[in-house]
């Protein structure tokens, strides 16, 4: 299910240049945590002396959670603070023209889009879904919520956006959350039915790659293989406009109804 916001004024507000990367750090920070109790448990096994076969099982499993931390953390401060993703939505792209954006629960995007488009949004549609943790604490922590106004109810997305159709929707770091291959069937088929003939439909995510593999580790999981969008687009009707590798962790998809 997906609801409606309408909205009444959005603007972009000024960001540190580790706004991103702290961001990510309270969503995620249990796993961090862990990360650093497992190093702390191999060090003091170091320190105390303890059988060599325990302090090497200790390290074994500290090194890797120590490594993909690390790792994850540059990656995304390269992805949210140094190439300024959220800025790169729209760059290169035609007229937005009678636009929407769609989130799932945390909206980073919508101002950036305005600042990027130059003008409010017809809509911002949220996907209704049982969050998992990180996504919990997102709403939890998210500033922005506030500046939405009121939800509309449940309801198709068709009977949400304006009555005239949409000439662009932006999908924004949130359709991985839809895990159920029947609820991204329908989640595709909603954005299809609010697109005008020819309106574009613009998803921007990480992938289940060998690039977010290398620094996110199992993480990388969380999101969803390329070919996972295709599929969704293609059976809901889109013609694929483009591919974009907005970073080495990031794709941004343009398709066309």
């Amino acid at each position: 299910m997906i609801t409606g916001r309408r909205i009444a004024s959005l603007s972009a507000q000024p960001v540190s240049r580790w706004a991103g990367t702290l961001t990510v750090v309270r969503f995620n920070w249990p796993k961090y945590v862990a990360a650093a109790a497992v190093l702390a448990v191999a060090a003091a096994a170091s320190a105390a002396g303890a059988p060599e076969l325990a302090v090497t099982a200790a390290w074994a499993a500290a090194a890797p959670g120590a490594a993909w931390t690390l790792t994850s953390l540059i990656a995304t401060w390269w992805v949210y603070d140094h190439r300024r993703i959220y800025q790169q939505l729209a760059v290169g792209l035609a007229d937005a023209g009678r636009w929407a954006a769609v989130h799932a629960g945390f909206d980073e995007s919508t101002a950036a889009l305005r600042a990027a488009i130059g003008r409010q949004p017809a809509a911002v549609l949220e996907i209704k879904l049982r969050p998992g943790a990180s996504l919990r604490r997102a709403r939890r922590l998210s500033l922005r919520q506030a500046a939405l106004g009121s939800a509309a109810g449940d309801a198709p997305l068709s009977e949400l956006v304006p009555a005239e159709p949409l000439d662009s929707i932006f999908m924004t770091f949130a359709a991985h959350e839809v895990r159920d291959l029947t609820a991204q069937r329908a989640l595709f088929a909603g954005l299809r039915d609010a697109l005008r003939p020819g309106g574009r439909l613009v998803v921007t995510e990480h992938l289940r790659d060998l690039a977010n593999f290398a620094v996110y580790g199992p993480g990388a999981m969380h999101f969803q293989p390329l070919a996972t969008w295709h599929s969704r687009a293609a059976e809901a009707g889109f013609l694929l406009e483009s591919d974009t590798a907005v970073t080495p962790f990031v794709h941004r998809l343009v398709w066309r109804r």
